[in-house]
C-alpha cells in the first residue's frame, strides 16, 4: 500500500510542477515554491519578467522538489548565466553550482566580489 499511495502523491506533484514555456505569458509560479518567497507578494512574481530573483532564491534554499522545478524551467544557460552574475548567492552554493554546472570558480562575481548585502546572502542580520 506504501507504494500505491506515494506514487499517487508523486504523480499529483508532477502535476503541480507546471513548467515556465518559453513564449507565454507573463507567469505565475507553482504554489509549492511559496514559501521560499515570504518577503513579497508571491502571486506578485512572475517570469520572466523576475527570472534572476527566482533563480537565485531557488538555487539558495530551493529543497530537491523547487531544484527539480527549477531545472525543468529553465535552460542550464540560464541558471549559469546567474550563478556567474549573481552577488546575492551564498559562497557556498555558488562554489555548488559552479561543480554542478561545470562553470570554473573565476568565472563567478560572488566568489571573488563580496557580496551587496552586508550578512550575505538574502540576509536580514
Amino acid at each position: 500500500m506504501g507504494e500505491c499511495g506515494s506514487s499517487r502523491r508523486v504523480e499529483q506533484s508532477e502535476r503541480n510542477m507546471d513548467a515556465v514555456v518559453p513564449g507565454n505569458e507573463l507567469q505565475g509560479l507553482p504554489a509549492f515554491l511559496k514559501p521560499y518567497f515570504w518577503e513579497v507578494d508571491f502571486a506578485r512574481v512572475r517570469l520572466p519578467e523576475h527570472e534572476v530573483y527566482v533563480i537565485e532564491r531557488l538555487l539558495e534554499y530551493g529543497d530537491d522538489q523547487a531544484i527539480g522545478w527549477l531545472r525543468r524551467a529553465f535552460a542550464p544557460e540560464s541558471i549559469a548565466r546567474v550563478v556567474r552574475r549573481s552577488r546575492r548567492l551564498s559562497r557556498n552554493t555558488a562554489n555548488l553550482w559552479s561543480l554542478l554546472l561545470g562553470i570554473p570558480r573565476e568565472e563567478i562575481t560572488c566568489l571573488s566580489t563580496p557580496s551587496l548585502l552586508p550578512y550575505g546572502s538574502f540576509s536580514n542580520g
